[in-house]
């Protein structure tokens, strides 16, 4: 009589149910090490594009902020030179009548020739102000423009006028070296002063490209928020979630083990029994 050994089901079933546990163990375990949600694409194939999508965005907005700090301090430095060459035309503000600047010594009482000495001096003092105000070795104050990236394909140029070789300037440095009279002197205060009105306008304007990039970093950074947030919602890994998923898995990977052995064990002591 022949005898035939069915296949241990039960067995099989229980070690199916055991590797495939294990591979969610494998899973759960990367993703709380991680912290990540989407790990390969196999994870979750969609949420993997828009992720990346949205980390390129992040990227693209971070290379922006940086871009927009270079031109803040550019503009600082700028700004700062030209508030200089204001105080060297009408003083600082201060409440030091002596310290009344290039106007101050034109409209004061000092000689022709003391003047013109005293004029020329803060001339130098303006040359080397211009010569001074540098950013990244560019000089700033002798008419350049600086394009920024506002990022979405915009842009923000700023413009700086010439405030070394203008027809401005040179009318001053004339005025100032033909100081002699009364006469003389009121051309170099009227000098004087259309100069001050022209530093005083770029002045402006650099700060109306200060405030569009101060703007520009507020919405940079409401954005980077947003877009932050969203990566995260698809990313990120719950890790509460993960935790309790980890300990049903290894409860079951538990199961599957001692059911593995039971039927192993049943299977052999049947086996055994048939040839007692």
């Amino acid at each position: 009589m022949t005898i035939w050994f069915s296949t241990n089901i039960p067995e099989m079933r229980a070690i199916s149910t055991f590797n495939r546990v294990s591979t969610d163990i494998s899973e759960i375990q990367q993703r709380i090490t991680t912290g990540q949600r989407i790990n390969s694409g196999r994870d979750d194939p969609g949420g993997l594009i828009i992720r990346e999508g949205l980390r390129a965005d992040i990227k693209s907005i971070h290379a922006t902020q940086a871009n927009m700090r270079q031109a803040e301090n550019l503009m600082d430095v700028a700004s700062g030179g030209m508030m200089q060459l204001l105080e060297l035309l009408r003083g600082a503000d201060t409440n030091n009548p002596s310290d009344g600047g290039l106007l101050g010594i034109l409209n004061g009482s000092l000689g022709f020739a003391e003047m013109q000495d005293e004029a020329e001096n803060l001339m130098s003092l303006y040359d080397s102000v211009v010569a001074s105000t540098k950013y990244n070795n560019v000089d700033l104050l002798k008419g350049t423009t600086r394009t920024f990236q506002l990022g979405g394909g915009e842009s923000l140029a700023v413009i700086i006028g010439n405030l070394d070789t203008g027809a401005l300037v040179a009318d001053l440095r004339t005025a100032v070296t033909a100081i002699a009279d009364d006469t003389t002197v009121a051309a170099a205060i009227t000098a004087a002063e259309t100069l001050q009105t022209k530093i005083a306008e770029e002045l402006g304007k650099l700060g109306g490209s200060q405030k569009i990039v101060a703007m520009n970093q507020r919405l940079l950074d409401s954005r980077l928020t947003n877009v932050t947030a969203a990566e995260g919602r698809i990313s990120n890994a719950d890790i509460a979630v993960e935790s309790s998923r980890m300990a049903r898995a290894e409860l079951l990977a538990q199961n599957a083990m001692s059911s593995i052995m039971y039927t192993r064990n049943y299977a052999a002591f049947a086996v055994s029994s048939l040839f007692r």
